[in-house]
Order: C-alpha cells, then structure tokens, then sequence
C-alpha cells in the first residue's frame, strides 16, 4: 500500500535534549543582563567601572573600594560576559549538532552577532561617558537604540529555542497578509520599548518630586525636549498594546490547535497586566523595583509575540516525520 507521513514527537538525542536545556538558559540569562542594565541606569552606576571597558578600573576583578556603584555596573559586566560566552556556546553546539543547512545552525549565529553588536553598543557607552547623570543628545539617542537591540537579540535567541525544540522554519511567503501583519506588530512593540526606554531615561535624570509636577513637566515648553516626550510612551503603548492583544485574541483558536497557547496566555494576560503595572509605576514617582518589573514583563511579552508570530507562519507540528507503511 501507499507510504503516509505521519507526524510524531521527535524522541531526543542526549545532544538535542543538551543544546535544548543550553538554549533555554541562555535566553534566561540574555533577559537577566537586559534588566541589570537597568539597574545600572535606575541607580546612575553606569561609570561605576570607570571609562574601561570591559574591564573596571583597568582590572578582570572588582577592585574592592566597597562602592555601590562599582558593584552594580561590575555585577552587570560579569553576567554579560557569561551570557555572551553562553551564546557562543549555543552557536558551537548548534553547528555540531545540526546538518549544514539546517536553520538553526544560522539563527545560532545571528544571535551571536546581535550579541557582539549588543556588547560593541555597550563599550561606546562607557567610552564615551554616556551614563550616569549624562544629560547629552548622544545617550539620548544610544538608550533606546540599546534597548531595541536587546529586543532583535532576545528575538533571535527565541527563533533559536524554537528551532532546537524542533519546528519548523516560518514560509513567510505562503501567508503574505499574516506576514505583514505580524511584522507590523512587531515594529509596534519596539517602538512601545523604544518610547519606554526614552521616557525611563527622562524619568532617570530629570526626576519630579511629585506626581503633579511630573505632569506640569511633560507640557512645559520649557521643559527638556526629553521630558515633553514621555507623553509618547503611554499612548503608543496603550494602541499598541490593544492591538496586538486584539491579533492575538483573533488568532487564538489556530494558536490553540496549533499548540502554543501558553504564549498567548503571556500576551493576553501580560499585556493587561503591564497597562496596569505603567500606572501604578508613575503613581509612584517611578520606583526602581516597579521599573525592573515593567521591563522584564516587557521582555517576556517580546518574546511570547515572537513565539506567537512563529506558531502562525510555521506550518503545523514538529518537523521530524517517520514514514508509515500499512500491510
């Protein structure tokens, strides 16, 4: 009789089950430096080390002066370095563990290099003096273009863990309009990170002593131009927020057939969540901890958007088949 193809669960090698668990810990680590490097920020810690790079004060080791400062900004650089060695890891397991040609031999690769660029964003940072109570034009401009990258990075280490958990490349090109869509969607949530990380910055080094006065500020025309554009955050990210959650709730029965539920749960539930979280952040005059909370929700929404836009462009199911024949 005729063969059919049908479609199983891939039984793992002890080398997949191993770039599997090493995948997973890395983007685990990647989200953790993301939110310590706010902490560097929040806390004005970012010339903590000195103008060296990646060392502090010319040394591999913390010096030991007892400074908070240099604990924080040291602390950050330690995890960096580990999770850029946990990336090139990934990367060398991949292309032993993979064929040529498979996908995420590739998407291994491009993880590390957003990883190197996110490092290269970091050094002209600190070279440059752009931290701390840094008020010019040039931090301004690097704070949100730092943050986007940790987006297109975690992006890719996602695209990776999904690859290693074995399905299938998106066709981008099968489903054009949802393609479009999802690529829309994803320039919005960057774009919500983007205003996020401009108005955290203004927050940071123009700090209002009052809810009120925080609000008189941001239409002050007199106020820094930085300050005026914190208005922009909220707004794009209640729209935003809004319409990705309507995509999302659109989609959700394919998404559930298709087995990825837990990532729109994250979307759905996170997003109402992070709205709520945005308010009660300001209401506070912007704490740290509330501030590390929001970004991290922030990351996890990222990546649960990424997971999602994955689910519907891939056809359905894991790639590995076995060949069924009847007698």
């Amino acid at each position: 009789m005729a063969s059919q193809t049908v479609a199983i669960t891939p039984v793992r090698t002890t080398a997949e089950s191993r770039i599997r668990l090493v995948a997973w810990v890395t983007l685990a680590l990647t989200v953790t430096t993301i939110v310590m490097g706010a902490v560097v920020r929040a806390t004005h810690s970012g010339d903590g080390c000195g103008p060296h790079w990646p060392t502090c004060e010319g040394t591999l080791v913390l010096p030991g002066t007892g400074e908070r400062a240099q604990l924080i900004e040291f602390s950050h650089r330690a995890v960096s370095g580990f999770s850029l060695i946990a990336v090139v890891v990934l990367a060398v397991m991949a292309l032993r563990t993979y064929a040529a040609g498979h996908p995420a031999r590739k998407a291994a690769l491009w993880s590390v290099g957003f990883m190197i660029f996110e490092a290269g964003i970091g050094a002209v940072i600190v070279f440059y003096g752009w931290v701390a109570h840094d008020r010019s034009a040039a931090r301004q401009v690097s704070v949100p273009l730092h943050l986007v990258n940790t987006f297109l990075l975690t992006a890719a280490i996602t695209y990776t863990v999904w690859l290693i958990e074995g399905y299938a490349r998106p066709a981008l090109s099968s489903v054009p309009g949802r393609t479009k869509a999802l690529l829309g969607l994803s320039f919005v949530l960057l774009l919500m990170a983007a205003t996020g990380a401009t108005t955290s910055l203004a927050d940071t080094i123009f700090a209002s002593e009052s809810l009120r006065e925080g609000i008189r500020q941001d239409f002050n025309s007199e106020s820094e131009l930085i300050v005026r554009l914190r208005i922009l955050h909220p707004v794009v990210a209640i729209l935003g927020g809004s319409l990705i959650a309507w995509f999302t709730w659109k989609h959700l029965d394919e998404i559930e057939d298709r087995g990825h539920m837990t990532a729109a749960r994250v979307l759905l539930f996170g997003i109402a969540f992070q709205a709520s979280l945005g308010f009660i952040h300001v209401a506070l005059l912007t704490p740290v901890a509330t501030g590390l909370v929001h970004l991290f929700i922030a990351q996890a929404l990222w990546i649960a958007l990424v997971w999602v836009a994955l689910a519907l462009l891939a056809p359905p199911g894991r790639r590995a088949t076995v060949e069924a024949r009847g007698g």
